[in-house]
C-alpha cells in the first residue's frame, strides 16, 4: 500500500499515525495569558485586566496625559483596526491581512496629539514594547503543553508554531519565557507573514522548512475557522480545542477530534 493508499484517519488510530509535521496555534492553545496578572483600567465604567496602567505609567503619564485619555484613544484605534482587518468581501489577502503592533500604536500616539514623525515612530515602538512585554510576564504555558510536544517529537514528527499576532520578536519571547521554545523546530508569526489565519500562504509558511504536505500535517487549535476550518480545508488533520463545548459553527472542514483540553490530546497520540 502507497502513501495515496492509506486509510483515512479514524478515532482507534493514533493520531499522529502518517503524520510528518505537527503545527500548533499559540493563545489559548499552548499559552495563557494569566490576566490575574495584569493591573486593572476602567473601559465602559467597567474595569477590565489590561497592560495599559503599564504602558501609561512608563510612556504617557509623564508627558502629563491621562490613563482615561489613552483608554479612549486605544480603544477608538481598536475599533477601527477591527473593522479595517474583518472585512467580509475582497481577496484572501485583503480579508485576512495582518497588522503590525507599531502600526496600530502609531494611530494612537497621533491620536493623543504628538505630530512628529520620529516622535510618534518611537513612542509607538515604546508603547508595543511595554505591552507585549508585560503579556510575557503574565504567560504560562497551557497544562499539558510540554508533555504533548515532547510526545510528538519523539514519534519522529516536527513540529511548528502558527499564530496570529501582531509582534513576532513577542511571539518568540514568550516561548522562552514559558519554557516550550525548545520544543517547537519552527514559529510562525502572522506579523511577519502579512497575513493571519485562515490565510493559506501561513500554512504553507509553517511547512516549508519541512517540505511538509497538508495531508501529511497535523494542526491544533482552539478557534473554529483560524484553525480548524482554516488547516482543514487545506487538508490537514486537525484538532479543535472546544473548551466550551459548543458546536461547530462552520458548514464545512469540520475538525478530525474535538477535545475540551489541551492535556486531553495525550489520550490520542
Amino acid at each position: 500500500m502507497d502513501e495515496a493508499d492509506e486509510p483515512p484517519y479514524s478515532p482507534t488510530m493514533n493520531l499522529l499515525d502518517g503524520i510528518d509535521v505537527a503545527c500548533f496555534d499559540l493563545f489559548d492553545t499552548l499559552i495563557r495569558v494569566d490576566v490575574e496578572r495584569l493591573p486593572s483600567v476602567a473601559f465602559d465604567g467597567r474595569p477590565i485586566r489590561s497592560t495599559l496602567p503599564i504602558v501609561h505609567e512608563e510612556i504617557f503619564a509623564p508627558r502629563g496625559i491621562a490613563l482615561g485619555h489613552l483608554a479612549e484613544t486605544v480603544r477608538s484605534m481598536w475599533l477601527s483596526v477591527r473593522e479595517e482587518l474583518n472585512r467580509e468581501h475582497g481577496s484572501d489577502d485583503e480579508r485576512w491581512a495582518e497588522m503590525a503592533a507599531i502600526d496600530k500604536y502609531r494611530r494612537v500616539v497621533a491620536d493623543l496629539g504628538v505630530s512628529d514623525a520620529r516622535e510618534q515612530d518611537a513612542l509607538a515602538r515604546e508603547m508595543a514594547d511595554t505591552h507585549h512585554r508585560t503579556l510575557v510576564s503574565a504567560s504560562l504555558p497551557m497544562e499539558g503543553a510540554a508533555p504533548v510536544l515532547e510526545r510528538v517529537r519523539t514519534r519522529g514528527i516536527r513540529t511548528a508554531l502558527v499564530s496570529n499576532w501582531d509582534h513576532s520578536a513577542a511571539g518568540s519571547t514568550m516561548l522562552e519565557h514559558t519554557g516550550l521554545a525548545d520544543l517547537l523546530d519552527h514559529v510562525v508569526i502572522s506579523e511577519a507573514v502579512g497575513v493571519r489565519k485562515p490565510h493559506p500562504r501561513i500554512f504553507d509558511r509553517a511547512l516549508e522548512p519541512f517540505d511538509g504536505a497538508p495531508e501529511r500535517s497535523l494542526h491544533v487549535g482552539d478557534l473554529p475557522r483560524p484553525d480548524a476550518w482554516g488547516a482543514g480545508r487545506l487538508g490537514f488533520r486537525t484538532v479543535w480545542i472546544n473548551k466550551n463545548a459548543e458546536p461547530y459553527p462552520e458548514s464545512e472542514h469540520p475538525p478530525t477530534l474535538e477535545i475540551g483540553r489541551l492535556v486531553d490530546l495525550l489520550d490520542h497520540l
